[in-house]
C-alpha cells in the first residue's frame, strides 16, 4: 500500500521546530489529519465568503479573510 505523505519529512519538520519531542509511532500520521481537517474548514470557509461577495472562484483576499477565525477555531 502506498502512502500518501512523507512521513519522514514530516517527522523532520517537528524535530526542527521541537527539538525535544519525543513523539509515538504514530503521532505524526495524527498530526497531519489535523493539518488537512484545517485545510478543509480553511477552504469551506473562503468559499461561504466568496459567495457572500457574489463571486465564483477563490481568491487569496477570501483566504486571508478568514483565516484568523478559523486558526481560533482549531486551537486546543
Amino acid at each position: 500500500m502506498e502512502r500518501t505523505f512523507p512521513r519522514v519529512r514530516q517527522k523532520s519538520i517537528i524535530k526542527k521546530y521541537q527539538k525535544k519531542a519525543r513523539l509515538s509511532r504514530n503521532a505524526d500520521i495524527l498530526i497531519f489529519l489535523d493539518y488537512i481537517l484545517f485545510l478543509k474548514r480553511l477552504a469551506a470557509e473562503a468559499s461561504i465568503k466568496a459567495l457572500e461577495e457574489g463571486e465564483r472562484t477563490l481568491k487569496s483576499n477570501h483566504v486571508n479573510t478568514v483565516f484568523k477565525n478559523v486558526l481560533k477555531s482549531c486551537k486546543g
